[in-house]
């Protein structure tokens, strides 16, 4: 009897263990994945001749996914108007994403000497796909040969996900984001005829630090004593003694790390730069560099830059140019194109170099997910227990106060993030954006994740009232 009882318990407790078992390895089956222009709307500039479009899925795949996108032209013919690339046939555009990437694209080129009268238009459409990849929601693409001031749009960001690679440039009237690899630059040179600025990289956590001593090659490991902890940043144990070496967050040039450069060349003293994070978890240090800048003849600047322990240096010769706020270096490849032209941003999405205060004052602390906004725009924040977002209409600009601080929107559209928290949407706020060309537009964030990753945010705008 006892036998046959335990015999019995034993196997109903088997048989729970099995129900467990396989209840614990059954997942939830992925979300679709799905392929989709990022955008619904884009138009050429003026100065433009050629348009990169791309499609994306919503995560990458092991196989290459081929993807067909078909066209049609409106006042405007292939081969005489516009071509593109890869070329276009009766089929359309054929594509292949890659597999483990999760984007492909196409050029649309003006052919040269084509006269266009502003009212030429292709339209393109997502026809098919490899499986399992299906054809998502945004399949339709509509590019105009005229610039482009968007009514209304809705976007992810292409931040390329939880190791946040990427800066992206966002110009709402254009509906057209620039995705730009945040380590592909180390120093940028203010253009302004004014003055002579140079910031550094704030998307990698670079510092920056002068010493008394103005020959590079003078300089060597003595002068760094003690830098590898005052001059780097901490997420454990944030230190004010560090915050003078970073740009300070509002983007005031007469809060850089690097002082302003001095028209006597005497004058200009060496730095140390620590060149922060790259891209990974862990984040690699990025290493160490001396540089010393000065004036040149022509108007610009003279970047001497080398190893710490090096007996010589290299110099970079960068130029003005009024049709940007920055240019670009890279210690290792030189001129760097980063920022777009100062019209053609209105803000950016960015891993970022801030302040903030934990109780004893502002010390220098690195955060994710941060919106920074161009020199020439301005923002106002509404909450929507004053207004709410679908009611804000022209009308109630007058009312807002506008700031222009390049971090006047920063981590204030999400909430948390922090060692105790989950980060999340604020869906009780929305900014007005005010851009170079007077549009204002109202803006909302409307994801921090897809697919529950990190790097890629979601918002919608709409044009309030257009320039003049």
């Amino acid at each position: 009897m006892l036998k046959t009882k335990f015999s019995g318990i034993a196997l109903v407790l088997v048989s729970g263990l099995l129900m467990v078992t396989a209840c614990r390895k059954k997942e939830a089956p992925l979300p679709d994945n799905l392929v989709v222009f990022e955008t619904n709307a884009a138009g050429f500039a003026a100065a433009e001749n050629t348009l990169t479009i791309k499609v994306k899925l919503s995560r990458g795949t092991t196989t290459e996914i081929p993807v067909v996108v078909k066209f049609t032209a409106v006042n405007a013919t292939y081969g005489t108007d516009f071509t593109t690339t890869p070329v276009g046939t009766t089929g359309g555009v054929n594509l292949t994403i890659p597999s483990g990437s999760n984007e492909a694209s196409f050029t649309i080129n003006k052919v040269a000497g084509a006269l266009y009268d502003g009212d030429e238009k292709v339209n393109f459409e997502i026809f098919s796909s490899g499986a399992p990849v299906l054809i998502g929601a945004t399949k339709q693409l509509a590019v105009s040969f005229a610039e482009l001031v968007a009514a209304s749009a809705t976007a992810v960001v292409n931040g390329g996900g939880a190791t946040y690679p990427n800066k992206v440039f966002i110009d709402l009237s254009a509906n057209r984001q620039t995705a730009i690899q945040r380590t592909t630059w180390d120093l940028g040179f203010y253009t302004g005829s004014d003055d002579y600025r140079v910031i550094l990289n704030s998307s990698s956590a670079m510092m920056a630090k002068q010493i008394n001593k103005n020959d590079l090659n003078a300089v060597t490991a003595a002068d760094t004593v003690g830098f590898s902890t005052e001059v780097a940043f901490s997420q454990t144990n944030p230190q004010a003694v560090s915050l003078p070496y970073i740009d300070y967050p509002t983007g005031d040039l007469t809060k850089t790390a690097i002082a302003s450069i001095a028209a006597t060349a005497t004058d200009n003293k060496v730095y140390i730069v620590n060149r922060g994070l790259g891209i990974g978890s862990p984040a690699p240090a990025r290493g160490w560099k001396k540089i010393r800048i000065i004036r040149n003849a022509s108007g610009g600047y003279t970047l001497q830059h080398a190893d710490i322990a090096a007996t010589n240096f290299s110099s970079i010769d960068i130029a003005k140019d009024d049709a940007y706020f920055f240019k670009y270096i890279s210690f290792e490849n030189g001129a760097a194109t980063i920022e777009p032209l100062k019209k053609k941003w209105d803000i950016a999405w960015t891993y970022f170099s801030n302040a903030t205060n934990f109780g004893a004052g502002e010390v220098p602390y690195l955060f994710q997910d941060v919106v920074l906004i161009n020199r020439n725009v301005q923002i106002a924040k509404v909450l929507v227990a004053t207004k709410a977002y679908a009611d804000f209409a022209e009308a109630d600009i007058a009312t807002q106060t506008f700031l222009t601080t390049q971090n006047a929107i920063a981590a204030d559209w999400r909430s948390g993030g922090g060692p105790t928290t989950s980060p999340a949407v604020r869906t009780d706020r929305y900014y007005i954006v005010k851009d170079a060309d007077n549009n204002y537009y109202k803006l909302r964030f409307t994801a921090l994740t897809q697919n529950g990753e990190r790097g890629y945010p979601a918002y919608e705008v709409a044009l309030v009232k257009k320039g003049s």
